[in-house]
């Protein structure tokens, strides 16, 4: 099977970097990276040192249910290239562990598909559960903070 990682959506990322309003009602608060870990959504890469970028609540769900979860994310300040549609685990992934979790077509959590996994673990673990016929999609997320960074999907 091959799996693909997938940004924030283009159409999200132009809505905040022109000002819209985020999944509060908020305007997106703009800062300057400091160089420490900050990854943008879009690119699935680090905003680096001296680099505007945005704090937006997002909640990467396509309707309001009691499964649609949201949280801080963090998106270059100016357009960035989308981060490829590959198979390979994306660049800003490199925590050593991260929440993994299954979502079904109505984009509900799948029980019993949640877990903390190592880092190296991660295409393992995100194979295994696409599987699962009734999984739809595999929540990426951080492992300390739980903030939302990609999901992965079967390959079409």
């Amino acid at each position: 099977m091959t799996i693909r990682f997938i940004p924030m959506d283009e159409a999200t990322a132009a809505h905040l970097r022109n000002g819209g309003p985020d999944a509060y009602g908020n305007a997106p608060e703009k800062r300057i990276s400091d160089g420490a870990g900050v990854r943008c959504r879009r690119c699935m890469d680090f905003v680096a040192r001296g680099e505007p970028y945005l704090v937006a609540a997002w909640r990467p769900f396509t309707a309001l249910h009691a499964y649609a979860e949201t949280g801080p994310v963090f998106l270059h300040a100016d357009p960035c290239s989308p981060a490829p549609l590959s198979g390979a685990l994306p660049a800003f992934l490199e925590s050593p562990a991260y929440v993994l979790r299954g979502y079904d077509a109505g984009e509900r959590i799948v029980y019993g598909t949640g877990d903390v996994v190592e880092r190296g673990s991660i295409l393992a673990r995100a194979e295994e559960l696409l599987a699962m016929p009734e999984i739809e999609a595999v929540h990426v997320r951080s492992a300390r903070n739980t903030c939302y960074h990609c999901k992965a999907v079967r390959e079409a």
